[in-house]
């Protein structure tokens, strides 16, 4: 009797907190519900978007010569959309509760966009990014409500993923119908675009065939696989043919009209799909909400019952025990009909009586059961201080709750929500029994698990996150620790990446970041982790090194795969790279501190000169701690006169007379010794410190020739070189010929060296700045030609004077048969633009006698000398050991 007293006191807690948490339930339910109702009407308002888009599209592109009545008539069909989803607004906005207004999309602007598109006063791409704007919005809005408890996540998530790549789908059909209706199949930023949206497009139907249902899946699969999809590709591979090859197409491949016609009946297939999809999760989200009000209700019932029969219960115990075994009967029904797992253990733990549920759910039988101390479910997974923790708790307040582990009869680990109740004897002096009720979470769990493996992968290079590299390294960390085995952290920088992604656009930058992270991982062992924690920074990890050796042998791996150019569109760019090594736990055994030593031996790879790697060593530390104080450092500098101007000698290839000088820039100041320019070029370009420091240079460059004029009586030119931001500068001409003017220094003595980058950044603006340098008399020259771009087109647009090859492609003359093969033909190149050559880096008679043999004509680098101040260069010219003939 005083069991059943216990377990009915018990059911009354538990009905109660069932009912709080039905009701939460419920009104989540009526909210998802609600919005998944409305899922239809949004995904038809996208459609007809979409639809209305490519339409306009092809207009503006043809010139307004085809798709003018397609578009009129589609006008009408998206008004009536959006007039449904604003109805559909508005019903939620009503329903929403005050304070917590419901998310919408306004379609203001529509109006007047339709209006510029008829008159053709916008631009094709304009409007395009106007509409794919607003259908951006409505799957964003969808993807904000989609399910977190759980039940609903998949299916919603499959159509987000599908709507994602019909809208992928529907810029491709935009963008081939306006180049069809335009015939400009020449363009590189949009054969970029194609092949982005394409690999978009496959990116989220690969997340669709996850997370969908197999039939639907089946549904896709074919849809690209058949007839049309095989004809719709026979168009695309036309037109990458004709775009890579930068020609216009003979005979047209075939009419904007039909492969509008064709590319929607695959789009219109897709939006079929995605309208079963939508009615299956609308069924689902209208079964969960009939689901929680049937729990609800049942809970209701649950908790009148529960009250009632305790009142039954101390009635019936008042007039005899007849009727007390009825009511006990009755609690002993609602016991095993309950659908959440019931044990009930004596004092000592041993089961004394489970309901149906919990035999359900953990795979014993009743009878296996009884009498088997409850210990014996446990999972294992549990520390010996989490239970200390549960048995406190229950001691003092008498109940307890929280998620555990447990284990079936298979053996299977499951989690569940458990709460536990102790129950008193009559006089509460101890605890006669315990009774847990279990729900089991694994479904849920499982949905958690797949959320966060699609945040666990950089988007768009595949490789590990920043979140989960951190994740793989501390897991890592702690597993060496324990068994005293190394690993080594590589941080892998792309050099000059920035002047690849500001000077040509960032769909290139993109390609070269996909390809580098396509060679770091074919580079390493299949089992080493590779990331890209951001930008253009990755990240590998050697598990369980023998040696710096071995390292150092994965190191030059990774240095080769970088050798070959990058072919990206009608570019072909020399992408090197330099590496940090940072080894555990001799460089750090916390792996922030591993993290930043890999960090600051990449920094110094790249003070070095690049395309190379370096061990981490203490010394870096202290050279981090330097570099904070620099740029307060360099703002005095100009003023205190701590910059000086070295000379590098320029000489004739074929008998070493001398030709010129390259003013280069060194500092010395009082509290940092000698500072590189590798780290105060950077510091003074992103301050915008560069360009007093370049006039200062220029000025004392021209200076010091006018003396070397004045005293040898030769002529030789002085190669000063001008920073991007100086470049810019509206002021550069006047300042360069006021220069000229305060020393007297004859024009054509003057080179200005300037970087691809520079020039390609504006080109229009270039040409009108290089133009007005001839009309001076200054001459110009490309610097470190070959390592940022390869697209050869400004070498004619420009007018130039020489041409600086980088010292990268004369490091292993002349042995190296690909350095060889590029110096021939940028030699060429230059003496039939009528270019004079000249060569960096030069160490070697071998490389010297190379470089003559192919027709260069001058020479600079250390075989001829190092950088010298202005007084060792005198000296030199003085004694004969530099000769002007």
């Amino acid at each position: 009797m005083l069991l059943l007293v216990a377990f009915l006191v018990a059911l009354i807690v538990f009905a109660g907190y069932n009912l709080t948490n039905s009701h939460g339930e419920l009104r989540y339910a009526t909210a998802v519900h609600r919005w998944t109702r409305a899922t239809a009407d949004i995904s038809e308002a996208m459609h007809q978007l979409q639809r209305e888009r490519s339409l306009s599209s092809g207009y503006l592109a043809s010139g307004g010569s085809c798709f003018a009545q397609a578009r009129e008539q589609q006008l009408a069909r998206t008004d009536g959309a959006l007039a449904r989803v604003n109805r559909v607004f508005k019903t939620l906005e009503a329903e929403s509760l005050a304070g917590n207004p419901a998310a919408v999309v306004s379609f203001g602007g529509l109006d007047e966009l339709r209006v510029a598109v008829e008159q053709r006063r916008i631009s094709r791409d304009v409007a395009v990014q106007r509409y794919t704007v607003w259908i951006d919005k409505l799957v964003a809005l969808l993807l904000s409500h989609v399910d977190s408890s759980g039940r609903m996540a998949a299916p919603q998530l499959a159509l987000v993923s599908l709507l994602r790549a019909k809208e992928a789908a529907g810029q491709e059909r935009d963008l081939v119908t306006a180049l069809l209706s335009s015939g400009d199949f020449g363009h590189f930023s949009q054969i970029v675009d194609y092949h982005r949206l394409r690999a978009i497009e496959s990116t989220y139907l690969n997340q669709f065939y996850l997370l969908a249902r197999e039939d639907l899946r089946a549904q896709q699969e074919h849809l690209e696989t058949d007839s049309l999809a095989q004809e719709l590709d026979l168009i695309r591979q036309g037109i990458v043919a004709i775009g890579h090859g930068a020609a216009q197409p003979q005979i047209p491949m075939v009419s904007p009209e039909r492969w509008f016609t064709l590319a929607s009946q695959r789009v219109d297939a897709m939006k079929a799909i995605e309208d079963e999809l939508v009615v299956s999760i609308v069924n689902q989200s209208a079964e969960m909400e009939g689901e929680a009000r049937r729990w609800l209700v049942f809970s209701v019932v649950s908790a009148l019952v529960a009250f009632l029969l305790v009142s039954l219960l101390i009635r019936q115990m008042l007039r005899n025990n007849k009727e007390t075994e009825a009511d006990l009967h009755l609690a002993d029904k609602v016991f095993n009909s309950s659908v959440e797992a019931i044990v009930v253990t004596n004092a000592a733990l041993h089961i004394v009586e489970v309901n149906p549920a919990f035999c359900r759910i953990s795979g014993y039988s009743h009878d296996e059961l009884i009498g088997r101390h409850i210990g014996e479910l446990k999972s294992g997974r549990h520390e010996a201080d989490f239970y200390a923790g549960m048995w406190q708790q229950l001691e003092r307040d008498g109940n307890w709750e929280g998620e555990v582990w447990n284990r079936r009869r298979n053996g299977e680990i499951y989690p569940a929500l458990l709460s536990i109740v102790a129950v008193r004897n009559q006089s509460g002096s101890a605890v006669s029994n315990y009774i847990a009720m279990s729900v089991d979470l694994s479904q849920r769990k499982k949905v958690e698990e797949l959320l966060e493996r699609l945040r666990t992968f950089d988007a768009l290079t595949g490789l590990l996150s920043r979140d989960a590299w951190r994740t793989v390294i501390d897991q890592v960390a702690v597993q060496a620790r324990g068994t005293r085995r190394r690993f080594a952290v590589l941080k892998i920088g792309l050099d000059r990446f920035k002047l690849i992604n500001d000077s040509l656009n960032h769909a290139v930058g993109d390609e070269v970041l996909l390809l580098s992270a396509e060679r770091i991982r074919q580079t390493v062992r299949r089992h080493d982790a590779v990331a890209r924690p951001g930008g253009d920074l990755f990240a590998v990890l050697l598990d369980d090194i023998g040696s710096a050796q071995g390292v150092g042998a994965v190191c030059e791996k990774l240095l080769a795969a970088f050798r070959s150019p990058m072919i990206v569109g009608e570019h072909q760019l020399h992408v090197s790279v330099s590496i940090g090594v940072a080894i555990f736990p001799n460089d750090g055994e916390e792996t922030a501190m591993l993290e930043r030593n890999a960090e600051s031996a990449m920094y110094r790879a790249k003070e070095e000169g690049r395309a190379g790697y370096r061990f981490y060593s203490a010394e870096m530390s202290v050279q981090g701690v330097r570099l904070l104080a620099l740029e307060g450092l360099l703002r005095q500098a100009l003023a205190s006169g701590e910059f000086k101007v070295y000379y590098q000698p320029q000489v004739d290839v074929l008998n070493n007379r001398l030709l010129g000088v390259e003013a280069l820039l060194r500092w010395h100041s009082p509290q940092l010794g000698s500072v590189s320019p590798v780290q105060f070029i950077p510091v003074a370009e992103e301050t915008g410190l560069i360009v007093p420091i370049g006039e200062w240079v220029l000025r004392e460059a021209c200076r010091q020739m006018r003396a070397w004029l004045d005293e040898f009586g030769n002529e030789m030119t002085v190669a000063v070189n001008l920073s991007g931001r100086q470049f810019r500068q509206s002021d550069l001409l006047p300042m360069i010929g006021e220069a000229l003017a305060k020393t007297a220094l004859p024009a054509h003595l003057l080179e200005l060296e300037i970087t691809e980058g520079a020039l390609i950044a504006d080109s229009g603006g270039a040409v009108e700045v290089l133009r007005g340098l001839r009309e001076l008399g200054v001459r110009t020259a490309i610097d470190d030609f070959g390592t940022g771009y390869s697209s050869l087109a400004y070498l004619k647009t420009f007018p130039l004077d020489r041409l600086k090859i980088d010292r990268a492609f004369i490091r292993d003359l002349p042995h190296d048969e690909s350095d060889t093969a590029i110096l021939r033909a940028i030699v060429a190149l230059g003496r039939n633009l009528h270019l004079e050559v000249l060569a960096e880096g030069v160490e070697t008679q071998e490389q010297q006698a190379f470089l003559a043999d192919i027709g260069c004509q001058v020479l600079q680098g250390y075989l001829h000398g190092r950088p010298m101040s202005a007084e060792a260069l005198t000296r030199r010219l003085r004694d004969g050991s530099l000769r002007f003939s």
